[in-house]
């Protein structure tokens, strides 16, 4: 338990532990005032029993005469009314502590998921490589909502609620202590007995839960996202068994985990309805005065309907706790994940004058450390030219341009621009000279001038750039002639509207849209045909002079236009 305290208040900002302090303020006076409510009925109801109290005690008879009321039953309605009055303000102030206790936590939901997934995009590229999208997902969306309503949530009820069960019992104590130790033996042995036989179990359910929902988040992404091929190969049946088995254990896991947290509810209650039954027969026992047996059953009874419920959700914040503690391991383990230093906004991009070179590469990907796909590679790429690199799959194609476009780093060797070697510090900067075309494009579910010019807000998308861009990419015609927005036309989720040559073509596109000096292409054109490939070249020929580009094809047609070939 101590370490899943330790791993929830980790997951906090100092500005958001600075206002789980507050809330722990706010908590105690809410006590505070349920306290003061509770207390003021005993008053009532002993003078209510019998009005001779009044003169019996001190301070009723004080306060009787400061008033200065005709007659007793004046006095009762007054008390009658301070007491409605009390329970009202202390309700009215539980439901503001309530909900500011809830915005925090709702607020805290948004800044976990967020700051998550700000450490997830500041990952190096090679982990991405390792880990599966839909489980970074589901880690976002589904974990960060997990843990905010399985354990962050129930433990601010816990510490709430147990707030107001500890001024409860303290109440009860100052009245009478054995029935409080009476009170905390009964009900504390109850939930404790049920709590240990349950919480192992719990731990174990949550633990399988995590997985199963990792599995049905990875299959609904595959299934949808490969629709075409489970069109072609009539497997939905298999991917929907895989689906079902997943969402069936998880429903399963959370229908236990619901029942167990609920199960003390029932019993507390019946103990609860005896005890306080046995406590009036003890104190008519014990006294024949009904002034004296009110007041108490009053206050045994209002602080009963106070605490049970409390205590109830005390235990199951507890069990859910439990219930929670995989996910939170999951998701502290992320949140732990490196930033790296911040490079400074305002670098200029690095534009190579002379050349780009590798010099004496090695790599090796994390999976197989002892393979190295590239050892001792060299390449020098003179500025303004066109190369072509070619080699069969498996060679290291794609790996070069990776390291070329700084998403991996070498083991060994450099990357260098005009002799200066490009570090984590001046990355971002000689990213902002490269313009790259992947040989899979990727297509967001928006208009055709938004996905040319990809991640540039709206209202800032250059249109005279977005239309150069096409027409270089042989593309602006089809926009202009066929679609029929044009430019605005939305293209379909992955661009699901446009052939795969057209998506291509837009790819081709966003990589000009910036005029970069350097065109980076990595089996760009496999997706078009014979004559808008040919046209592509006509393109890549005309920029080659202006722009250092590097091709990377199978097909030798597609390597027509470069200066130069590189065999790997």
């Amino acid at each position: 338990m101590r370490n899943t305290l330790q791993k929830v208040w980790q997951l906090f900002t100092a500005a958001e532990q600075r206002k789980a302090l507050g809330m722990l303020m706010l908590a105690l006076l809410m006590a505070l005032a349920e306290t003061l409510g509770v207390l003021s009925i005993m008053p009532f109801l002993s003078v209510l029993a019998r009005p001779g109290v009044i003169q019996e005690t001190p301070w009723l008879h004080e306060l009787y005469t400061q008033l200065d009321l005709a007659q007793p039953r004046s006095f009762i309605m007054a008390l009658g009314l301070a007491s409605i009055v009390l329970v009202i303000a202390s309700s009215a102030f539980k439901t503001i502590t309530q909900h500011l206790l809830n915005r925090f936590v709702h607020l805290l939901r948004h800044s976990i998921s967020s700051r998550l997934m700000t450490r997830y995009l500041a990952q190096p590229y090679e982990f991405f490589i390792s880990r599966n999208s839909a489980e970074l997902s589901k880690t976002i969306l589904a974990e960060v909502d997990l843990v905010m309503a399985n354990l962050i949530q129930p433990l601010s009820q816990v510490i709430v609620q147990g707030i107001v069960v500890l001024a409860m019992l303290a109440l009860v104590f100052a009245y009478n202590p054995f029935t409080a130790l009476a009170i905390v033996l009964v009900v504390g042995t109850l939930y404790g007995l049920i709590y240990l036989l349950v919480r192992r179990h719990l731990r174990h359910i949550g633990t399988e839960m995590v997985e199963a929902n990792r599995q049905r988040y990875q299959t609904c992404n595959e299934a949808l996202q490969g629709i075409r091929d489970i069109k072609i190969t009539r497997a939905e049946a298999a991917y929907l068994q895989q689906y079902q088995h997943a969402s069936r254990t998880q429903a399963r896991h959370m229908a236990a985990s619901e029942t167990l947290s609920q199960t003390p509810l029932y019993l507390v209650e019946a103990t609860g309805y005896t005890g306080l039954i046995l406590i009036a027969l003890a104190l008519l026992l014990k006294s024949d005065d009904v002034a004296h047996v009110l007041p108490a059953l009053g206050l045994y009874g209002f602080a009963a309907y106070r605490m049970l419920p409390a205590a109830q959700i005390m235990y199951r914040g507890f069990a859910r706790l439990n219930f929670a503690s995989a996910t939170l391991d999951s998701l502290h383990r992320d949140m732990s994940l490196p930033l790296p230093a911040a490079a400074p906004a305002t670098q200029p991009a690095i534009v190579p004058r002379r050349e780009i070179r590798l010099q004496g590469i090695r790599y090796a990907y994390p999976s197989t450390p002892d393979r190295p796909v590239l050892d001792a590679f060299d390449l020098t790429i003179p500025v303004n030219t066109s190369i072509g690199i070619k080699g069969p799959s498996g060679a290291g194609k794609s790996t070069v341009m990776d390291i070329l476009l700084g998403l991996l780093g070498p083991q060994a060797g450099t990357l260098s621009v005009d002799g200066k070697t490009i570090t984590a510090h001046s990355l971002p900067a000689w990213q902002a000279a490269i313009g790259y075309v992947p040989q899979h494009i990727y297509i967001a579910d928006a208009s055709v001038a938004a996905n040319i010019a990809f991640g540039i807000p709206r209202d800032k998308i250059d249109m005279r750039a977005v239309e150069r861009a096409a027409r270089a990419a042989q593309i602006h015609d089809f926009v202009t002639r066929e679609l029929p927005q044009g430019y605005d036309t939305p293209v379909g989720d992955r661009g699901i509207r446009l052939s795969g040559g057209q998506r291509q073509r837009i790819g081709i596109a966003r990589a000009l849209y910036r005029d970069p000096p350097v065109l980076l292409m990595d089996e760009a054109t496999s997706a078009l045909d014979g004559a808008t490939e040919a046209a592509v070249n006509e393109a890549i020929r005309r920029l080659s002079g202006r722009k250092t580009i590097v091709v990377i094809a199978h097909r030798a047609a597609s390597l027509l236009a470069c200066d130069e070939l590189f065999n790997i």
